[in-house]
This record gives structure tokens, sequence and C-alpha cells, in this order.
């Protein structure tokens, strides 16, 4: 080889070390281009012509992961030792990027790094080939979630926020008597799984003076029953009060007030579940959120109490509620249970309360893996609090929203998360036609402790977009006298959906002590059949099946906003179903607690 002449050899890789398949590699010279050939999955060999600069410009080609390209510059100057290759891209940051150059013996290599649009560089790897399901409320969801522990042969692994014994997972006849109603609750339907030898490990939330349910504390304290339980504290401190009230802080100090949020369900390794609902009697309702729904009653109530709901001649105890919960079957089902893994494994290490009487969980058998079954890209998410400190939420859902270019679609119990409304005011100044749709709950909006933050949010946005709204979900009907009623849906879910491309679902709610430091898990999705038909459900179900839904997003958005303006005039004519009103939060004179708290 002539001495001008040098061979470079480029590696191409996403942020988790996964190489490239397909990239184009070019790199323009004095004497034009010269094109990469591909030796191997994601190395690239390139015989330049001579020594000086380059710019190097590397495309992703057919990659399943949507990454970004890479345009920068290359030096490559005589040294000692060969050529020396350096690159005018850092190597720090998130974006795609040269990471590092060295030199091997007749050749220079660079590391290249192409990241990813939708998916975050933090935590777990995306991975292909999943299938995935999102189910609309409880009644679909834990239906779903009873179906896989009922048919569960070895392990049966549950991270929960809040549990309740007596939350019936199946409802098919919401008349019965508590007694015919038991085999259905979630406690006696884990208990029979561990009686038919499945391993049983329920991981919860240790909250501050609360102390274990009993029936939870009960085959806790049983040794070798086959039902082992584990609770863990999340040891944030923060200030309660927002800068303009230093003495109650210098009064209290900081306090904890982080949790452990997450609600995943992994079936024998194979089957997993991830989303908003808590293990809780409230957590239940149809996707119709009928004003006089039985099946909402608490679990003690006796038949003639929910018979009395039926007829319209009293109300459930729990509001219409609403939520999400994705059921995953593929490779990312083994990152939901190294989540639990990680979690379990250092609570028995560190000798936690019924530790004594809990087992390691084992890492997982390469040959016992499920097999790639479906189509979607899936990435099991996290928020960690220290020692993990992880924020992989936060780094999907800012990448989605700058990835935005037709709908940013959001649905969730809270919208106060001031780096989500940042966010989104700077997409919508870059990009006037961008539509955004939020629905959240209006209690929570208007709440007399953390309403100001919501406020202030949502006047951050409105500085971009002045005809910004939220909406709210409602229901309505007539009670056994006739006399019309109306109910707010108590909106619960974690959804965020962009373009009719991603989706992600899970446990995280749009307010940042979700963002930095609950203990959270989501899965983000992107697959745009998927997507499309998720979203056109949803709208479907809110604007009365709307014939005029479907041809594209831009009329769908359209036909929403006009609902939503009829419906702020009163409820709509025709069969009772959920229903959106727009509104804006109520403004607060004063923050009086730190953003980070709610």
């Amino acid at each position: 080889m002539p001495r001008e002449r040098a061979e470079l050899e480029v590696l191409v890789t996403t942020p988790h070390s996964a190489p490239v398949q397909g990239a184009s590699v070019r790199l323009l010279g004095p004497r034009g281009a010269v094109v990469g050939q591909e030796v191997t999955p994601g190395r690239f060999r390139v015989v330049l012509p001579r020594r000086g600069d380059y710019e190097l410009i590397v495309e992703p080609g057919a990659s399943p992961f949507e990454l970004r390209s890479l345009r920068t510059t290359l030096f490559l100057t005589p040294g000692k030792c060969g050529n020396v290759l350096a690159a005018m891209s850092g190597l720090e940051g998130v974006r795609s990027r040269v990471e590092r150059v060295e030199c091997a013996p007749g050749r220079s290599i660079a590391h290249v790094v192409l990241d990813y649009v939708w998916f975050s560089h933090l935590g777990y790897p995306p991975t292909l080939g999943n299938r995935v399901d999102v189910l609309v409320d409880g009644e679909d969801g834990w239906r779903a979630v009873a179906e896989a522990l009922l048919a569960a042969r070895r392990s049966i692994r549950v991270t929960t926020w809040v549990y309740e014994p007596e939350l019936e997972l199946l409802r098919p006849d919401p008349l019965a008597e508590p007694a015919e109603r038991e085999a259905y609750t979630i406690q006696r339907i884990l208990e029979s799984r561990a009686r038919a030898s499945v391993l049983v490990q329920l991981l919860l939330w240790d909250p501050p003076m609360l102390p274990l349910p009993g029936e939870a504390r009960r085959v806790a304290l049983t040794a070798g029953d086959g039902f082992e339980v584990l609770t863990e504290k999340n040891p944030t401190e923060r200030p309660l009060f927002g800068a303009r009230y230093p003495f109650g802080n210098r009064l209290l100090g900081e306090v904890q007030i982080g949790s452990f949020h997450q609600k995943t369900v992994v079936v024998d390794g194979r089957i997993g579940f991830c989303g908003g609902m808590n293990m809780r009697q409230n957590d239940w309702d149809t996707r119709h959120h009928r004003l006089f729904e039985p099946s909402r009653c608490r679990f003690t109530r006796p038949s003639a109490h929910r018979a009395r709901v039926k007829e319209g001649l009293c109300v459930a105890d729990h509001p219409p509620r609403h939520d999400f919960v994705a059921r995953i079957e593929g490779p990312s089902v083994a990152h939901l249970e190294e989540n639990f893994r990680e979690r379990w494994n250092r609570l028995v290490e560190r000798g936690a309360p019924h530790a004594e009487r809990s087992t390691f969980v084992p890492p997982p058998d390469p040959a016992a893996l499920p097999e790639a079954p479906g189509r979607s890209a899936v990435q099991v998410v996290r928020t960690m609090p220290a020692p993990y400190a992880e924020r992989g939420i936060l780094d999907a859902y800012l990448r989605a929203i700058a990835a935005a270019r037709r709908l940013l679609y959001i649905e969730d119990q809270y919208f106060r998360s001031t780096y989500v409304s940042e966010a989104i005011a700077e997409a919508a100044w870059k990009n006037p036609r961008l539509a955004v749709l939020v629905l959240t709950s209006e209690a929570q909006a208007n709440h007399p402790f953390s309403g100001a933050w919501s406020h202030a949010c949502f006047e951050r946005i409105r500085e971009a977009l002045p005809d910004f709204e939220l909406y709210g979900l409602r229901c309505a009907g007539r009670d056994g006298r006739g006399k019309r009623r109306v109910q707010e849906i108590d909106h619960h879910g974690k959804l965020l959906l962009v373009d009719d491309v991603f989706v992600m679902v899970g446990s995280c709610n749009v307010n940042d002590r979700g963002f930095e430091y609950e203990g959270e898990c989501n899965v983000a999705i992107v697959d745009p059949a998927f997507a499309a038909t998720l979203r056109l459900g949803l709208f479907r179900d809110y604007l009365g099946g709307d014939p005029r839904l479907g041809k594209d997003i831009e009329r769908d958005v359209e036909i929403f906003r006009e609902h939503a303006a009829r419906n702020a005039k009163g409820p709509p004519e025709g069969e009772p179903h959920p229903y959106l009103v727009p509104f804006a939060p109520r403004p607060r004179r004063s923050q009086i607690f730190d953003r980070s708290v709610f």
C-alpha cells in the first residue's frame, strides 16, 4: 500500500453496543467519496487515498431500531507510531458520536455510536420481536393477569405500590356474596398457585408507619409455603416546601418522601405485565365506565347492596377508574424479571425483614428464554433511586417529545412536570403544526396542595400554544329515579403516544418526582401499526365511535376537539360512554410545596 494511503476501520454500534448491520459509511475528502465495505456486522473497512481531513457520514440504513445519523470530521495525520486519528465530535454526550478512536498496527479504528431516536441509552437495551397488547382499564387488564397467574407452572413475581389482598381480579357475578367471590381475589389466586408448587414472590413498597397487610404478613411469616414477601423502602429525602418557604424546611429538614411505585407481574419468565394499576380494590372498572357499576363496590359489600347500585339507587364505593397495563411476550420480559431480580436479591443479601424465609432469584437460563413471537421493538425503562440512580423514563419521554412531528398524545393522572412542559413548549415553538392533546385528572390538576405546579406547567405550554387546553374524562347516566347525573372519571393512566409510531405505558406519572427518584417501571414500544390501532381505539371510546375517525391523524384531532367543545356545553346524547371535556387548571397564588414533592 502506498505510504500516503491509510486503512481505517469504523465500528458502528447502538448505545447498548449492539452492532448496526447494514449501515452506510462514507468519507468525503479532497478526492471525492470513499465508501466503507462491511466485513462483519457493524464493522466497516475503508481505504483512504491519503491522510488529511475527511467528513465522516454514517447512516443507519434499515436498522430495526430507528437510529440517528452521524456527520462529523475525522483528522488522519502522521505520527511516530503510524497514522493518528482524531475526531471532531467529543467523547461525551448521548447523541450520535465518535465514542473513541484508537490506532492499531497498520490501521486506525473509529468507534461510532448511533443514538436512538425513541429509546433511551440508559438501562436495559431495546429488544425486537415482542408481542405487546395494551389493555385498557381493570376488567380487561386484571382478567389477563388472572389468566396468566392461573396458568403459571414455575414462578410468579410481582411488584406493586399498594397491596390489598381483597382485590378481585375476576368479577363474573357482581351481585354474588363475598364468600362466593373470594376465590377470585389476588390473595387466594396467589395462594392457590403456591399450593400447586409455583414459587410466588411478592415485592411491596415499605411505606413509613404503615404495616404490611395482614394476609401478606401471614404468608411472609410462614416458612416453606412457596409464598414469599419482601418490602423495600425508598431512601430518597427531599425538602417539602418551595424556595419561598425556607422556614418550613429549616424546621423539618429533608423528609423521606420517595416510594417504590412499580407495578409489574412476570409469570414463568415468559409473560410480563407492566402498567399503572395498583393491587387495590378501587383499581378496577370496565371500559364503559358506567355510573352505576356494582362491580366497583368494596369486596365486603353484600348482594343486596350491590343490587341497589345496579338499580341506580345508590353509588358504588369506588368512582369510575381509567388505567392501562401492557401485556408482553418476547425478549423484553427478561428485563422485567431482571428488574425484579435486582431489587429482590439486594434485599435478601441485606437481610431485609422476612429475607430469612425468601430465596434468591436466579439469573435467567438462556435456553429457557422466550422466543420472539411478535413484531414490536420494546424497551423496559426505569426511574430508580439511589443506589441505582437511573432516569431512563425521563430520557425516553424527552426523546419522544423531541421526535414528535404530528401528534403528541398524553393520558396521565398528573400533568405537572416542569421537564415535560418545557420540552413540549420547545417542540411547539419549533413546529407550530404539532398537535398536543393531554387527558388528565381535573381533580388532581386543581388539587389545593399540588395544583399550583399543574397551572404553572399549563401556562408554560400556553406561551407556545395559545389554544392549548387540557381534557378530562366524565361519564353520565340516569339514576334509578330518572335523574341525570354526571361524574368525573378517576383518571389513573400513564400513557404517551406519538405520531402513531411510539407508545409508552407503565407506572410513572408526569410529575418530576416520578422522573427523578420514585421507583418506576415503564415499557416503551415502537410499532406503527400497533400505536395507530391503540390510539384509534381510545378515540372511538371517548368520541362515541364517531364513524368519521380513521382517515388520518390531523382529521382525527379535529374530530377530537370538535367533540370536546360540544361536550363543554353538556353531556353527549345517545348511548352513554366516557366523554371528553376541556378545562384549564385554576390559578394558584403560591407554590407552597417544592416541584419534586408531588
